[in-house]
């Protein structure tokens, strides 16, 4: 079974960096919400000023995700209208030809 540090290698060699992104917000969502709960074992105000930190890092996980397949999105379909527009012009260069 591959570790964690193992995973997130791979996925830094692969240039996943979305994957990487949304595995370290989650990661410091959870250590700080588990941190929040003992903390709230004896200060019980501080552990829920604590559990602010993981719900911010939630929000930006989850805001960099629609960025990134916004982003995603633009760039795969500027990729297809270049491609289409290279087909075309590539069709019609070999019908003036003939």
């Amino acid at each position: 079974m591959e570790s964690l540090f193992e995973k997130l290698s791979r996925m830094y060699r692969e240039k996943r960096q979305i994957g990487l992104l949304t595995w370290t917000y989650a990661s410091v969502a959870v250590i700080v919400f588990v941190i929040a709960g003992v903390v709230a074992l004896i200060n019980q105000s501080a552990g829920v000023a604590l559990l602010i930190v993981p719900l911010i890092a939630i929000a930006a996980m989850l805001a960099n995700v629609i960025v990134w397949a916004l982003i995603r999105f633009i760039i795969e379909s500027h990729e297809q209208n270049e491609k289409s527009k290279a087909r075309i012009e590539k069709q019609s260069s070999k019908n003036t030809k003939k």
